[in-house]
């Protein structure tokens, strides 16, 4: 393992095991200490990228992101109405084509947060499905070098919300309904090898109201972190 990744390894476990602490007295913040460990790292990767450039245009990338919601959480609501829960939780598989050394074409499907409402003898599930296209874009006098390259991204597409409604054992109703929306986005790209990269994505999703209650409320804009991982082909 070479001097610069001791150094960072040891820099996040430090990190890590001080927030712990902070965690184990009552303060802190899970979400926080995932974003800071994170910066922690590229701050270090970008410190230490050397000068000679990846060579993007032409390739294609197949990648997954996995995140969560800042805005939301996980939960489980008892209340008069019946029980809830709710999951802040976003994933999605995506492709990207590079048109160039700084511009990409973007396509992803994913999850959007989901929910299960339980009232009385009725159960309500939930699931936003967001379909988007977009590009990205790399520029050149921010690259990392070898070893990655920051980009700022904007998506479009349908946010399409199904559900299933059980009002009897035998009796269950589904529905579904579309908003337009997006995802504006920045982030890094980190290649571990020339066919392999992942990075953190800070985001914010804005999307219509829905008509209909899907999930825990009507409007589901907000933030959102994530790491992306994938191949590069």
């Amino acid at each position: 393992m070479s001097p610069l990744s001791l150094l960072v390894l040891n820099d996040i476990l430090c990190y890590s095991f001080l927030n712990r602490s902070q965690l184990s007295k009552g303060g802190g913040n899970e979400k926080n200490i995932i974003l800071s460990i994170v910066t922690l790292f590229v701050i270090h990767t970008a410190a230490n990228a050397q000068i000679e450039k990846i060579k993007l245009a032409g390739r294609h990338t197949i990648f997954v992101e996995s995140g969560f919601k800042t805005n939301s959480n996980t939960s489980v609501t008892t209340n008069m109405s019946g029980v809830e829960v709710k999951t802040g939780f976003i994933g999605s598989i995506n492709y990207g084509y590079w048109l160039d050394g700084e511009w990409s074409l973007t396509f992803s499907a994913g999850v959007f947060g989901a929910g299960t409402f339980v009232k009385y003898n009725n159960v309500e599930t939930n699931a936003i499905i967001p379909v988007l296209f977009g590009m990205r874009y790399y520029p050149e006098k921010l690259s990392l070098g070898s070893v990655g390259r920051v980009y700022a991204g904007l998506a479009l597409g349908q946010y399409m919300g199904s559900g299933t409604k059980t009002k009897t054992p035998l009796a269950t109703e589904t529905f579904t309904e579309s908003v337009f929306g997006g995802q504006a986005s920045i982030g890094c790209d980190l290649f571990v090898v020339s066919w392999f990269k992942f990075g953190p994505k800070l985001s914010y999703y804005f999307l219509s109201d829905f008509k209909e209650i899907i999930g825990a409320e009507k409007n589901l804009s907000g933030t959102g972190f994530s790491i992306d991982f994938g191949f590069v082909l």
